[in-house]
C-alpha cells in the first residue's frame, strides 16, 4: 500500500509538472504541424492531429495528451520490471525532464519501443513484438535505428562489450566520412540533427556527454563487482536483457559528440533501464548493502545533475538547460508562483 502511495504522488506530481506546460523549445514546430495538419511529420502525430480537431480539441490538448500517454507507458513498461516506480521514474524526470517533455514525438514513441523489445526478447512473443516496434517508430521514424539491437542481442555475454566496442569505433568512422561528405544533411530526422546550428566543438561534446558516461562507467565498474560475487547472474536471461539494453547505447556516443541531440535521444534515454538494472543487480544483496549501493548511486544522480542544472553556470555565458526548464515551468499559469 505504501509503495502503491508514493506511487500515485509522484505520477500526480510529474502530471501537474507537465500537463499545463505551453512552451517548449519544439513548441511552435509541433504547432505548425498542428495547424496547418502538415502530413511531412511522422504518422501517428499526423493521424492525432486530424483526430483530435474532428472532436474539437486544441494543440494544448494534444500536448496534454502525449504527456499523460508517455507516463503511463513507462509506468507499464517499468512495472515488468520492479513495483518500484516511484524510484525509478524520479531519477528519470530529475535528469531528464526538459527532454522529455519537449520531444513528444520521440518519447512517444520510445516506450513503445522499450516494450517491443520486452516482449521479444523476455516473453518471446512476437506477434505482439513487432506492431509495438510498428507503432513506434511510426510515432518518429528516428527510432529505427534502435532495431540495430535485435542483430547485435544476439552475440554472446562474453563477446558483447567488445562487439559494442568494435561497433563504436565504426560508427565515430561513418559519422566522420558522412560528416566530411554532407550526406548526413539529406537524411530526413537524421540530417537536422548535424546541421551547423545543432552540433558542438569536441569540448563541447565532452561537457554533455560527461553525463551518461557517468552512468555507464558507474554501471560497468558496478556490474563488474556484483557478478564476481554472485556469478549466478550470468545464467540469467533478465540479467542478460537488462545488460544488453543497458549498454547497447554506446553505439551512439560518437555521434553524440558532434550533435548533443542524439545523446538526448539515444543515450541519457536509457535511464529508466540503467536504474532498473542496478536494482535488479543489488536486488538479492542484504538491506544493509542495499543502502550503501543507493546511496553510491545517490552521489551518481547528484553529479549527474550538476552537469545540468549547476556546471553550466561556470564554464559558459548561459545555462541553456537551467533557462529551457524556467521557461517551460512559468508557461503554465498555475506554476509561475513556484518559479519567482
Amino acid at each position: 500500500m505504501v509503495s502503491i502511495f508514493f506511487n500515485l504522488v509522484l505520477f500526480a506530481l510529474i502530471l501537474f509538472f507537465s500537463v499545463g506546460v505551453t512552451y517548449t523549445a519544439d513548441w511552435r514546430m509541433y504547432y505548425w504541424f498542428f495547424k496547418f495538419e502538415d502530413d511531412k511529420t511522422d504518422f501517428v502525430y499526423y493521424r492525432l492531429t486530424l483526430l483530435f480537431k474532428k472532436w474539437g480539441l486544441s494543440f494544448e490538448d494534444l500536448f496534454k495528451f502525449h504527456i499523460i500517454t508517455i507516463n503511463i507507458l513507462y509506468f507499464f513498461l517499468i512495472r515488468r520490471f520492479t513495483r518500484n516506480y516511484f524510484y525509478v521514474m524520479l531519477v528519470f524526470i530529475v535528469i531528464n525532464y526538459v527532454h522529455s517533455v519537449n520531444q513528444l514525438r520521440f518519447f512517444l514513441g520510445l516506450p513503445l519501443m522499450h516494450l517491443g523489445f520486452y516482449y521479444l526478447f523476455q516473453k518471446k512473443k512476437l506477434l505482439l513484438a513487432i506492431p509495438l516496434f510498428i507503432l513506434g517508430c511510426l510515432c518518429h521514424s528516428a527510432l529505427l535505428l534502435l532495431l540495430l539491437l535485435i542483430p547485435l542481442y544476439s552475440i554472446s555475454m562474453k563477446k558483447y562489450m567488445m562487439f559494442l566496442g568494435f561497433s563504436t569505433i565504426l560508427s565515430f568512422i561513418i559519422i566522420m566520412i558522412l560528416l566530411k561528405t554532407g550526406l548526413l544533411l539529406a537524411l530526413a530526422h537524421f540530417g537536422e540533427y548535424f546541421d551547423e546550428g545543432e552540433t558542438s566543438s569536441f569540448l563541447g561534446g565532452l561537457f554533455n556527454a560527461m553525463p551518461y558516461m557517468i552512468y555507464l562507467v558507474f554501471l560497468y565498474v558496478e556490474n563488474k563487482k556484483i557478478v564476481k560475487k554472485f556469478p549466478q547472474y550470468l545464467e540469467d536471461k533478465h540479467y542478460q536483457y537488462l545488460y544488453k539494453l543497458s549498454f547497447f547505447p554506446i553505439i551512439f556516443i560518437p555521434p553524440a559528440f558532434v550533435a548533443p541531440v542524439i545523446g538526448h535521444r539515444y543515450v541519457i534515454a536509457f535511464l529508466i533501464i540503467w536504474v532498473i538494472f542496478y536494482l535488479y543487480l543489488i536486488k538479492g544483496m542484504s538491506n544493509k548493502q542495499k543502502f550503501q549501493k543507493f546511496l553510491m548511486f545517490a552521489c551518481v544522480h547528484i553529479l549527474v545533475a550538476c552537469f545540468y542544472y549547476i556546471f553550466p553556470d561556470y564554464i559558459s555565458k548561459e545555462n541553456h538547460y537551467m533557462l529551457e526548464l524556467e521557461r517551460m515551468l512559468k508557461s503554465a499559469n498555475y506554476l509561475k508562483s513556484l518559479i519567482y
